[in-house]
């Protein structure tokens, strides 16, 4: 099993570059930003690469329920 990954603001700037980093180094990815088209859009470019596809879950990181929700989906999907 890969090492895993959870990226946040995936969707662009830093957040996708890292994204696409890990994807490179053979990590899972678990993506997560506010806008589930521009998420999409990031997951098709990790398969491009040739990675698995990432989890992607929209999640607004300053609403504790949605991190717990945004956590329990990455638990299920990598165990």
């Amino acid at each position: 099993m890969a090492p895993t990954v959870l990226i946040t603001g995936a969707s662009q700037g830093i957040g996708k570059a890292t994204a696409l980093l890990f994807a490179r180094k053979g990590y899972d990815l678990v993506l997560t930003s506010l806008n589930i088209d521009t998420l999409q859009a990031v997951a098709q470019e990790v398969q491009n690469l040739g990675s698995a596809a990432p989890l992607i879950v929209t999640c607004d990181v300053r609403n504790p329920s949605e991190v717990n929700t945004l956590m329990q989906k990455a638990l299920e999907y990598y165990r």
